[in-house]
């Protein structure tokens, strides 16, 4: 672990160039595909607090959130640190957030026995 932590900082800190060029939809299909059941309940979590209008509760679990998405992204799609101030990963994080919103609804729904969208 210590050692994964060593080598994410020396990345970060080096002259990496950005890869200026990725695909955001790519991206987040990436990141989803390597979505933990966690990761998963992390983001049910956020809906939960904001429903509940528990804004404080809410932004911590969005915090941790937006760390395992970039943890994703660096570690499984190939992204490096420095591609994080692309706008690019801004929209990938977005729709990476909205496909997972859209399957925990329809896995809410398949519980139900009700037909998903």
């Amino acid at each position: 672990m210590l050692r994964s932590v060593i080598v994410a900082a020396v990345l970060a800190s080096s002259a990496l160039p950005a890869f200026a060029d990725f695909d955001p939809d790519r991206l987040a299909t990436c990141m989803k595909s390597n979505t933990t059941p966690e990761l998963k309940t992390n983001v049910k979590q956020v809906m939960i607090h904001a429903l509940q209008e528990q804004k404080p509760e809410a932004n911590a679990a969005l915090l941790n959130f937006s760390f395992s998405a970039l943890a994703i992204a660096t570690s499984r799609c190939g992204m490096s640190f420095a591609d994080v101030q692309n706008p690019k990963f801004e929209t990938a994080v977005e729709t990476y957030a909205q496909l997972l919103g859209e399957e925990i609804l329809n896995d809410a729904l398949a519980m139900m026995d009700m037909p998903a969208f």
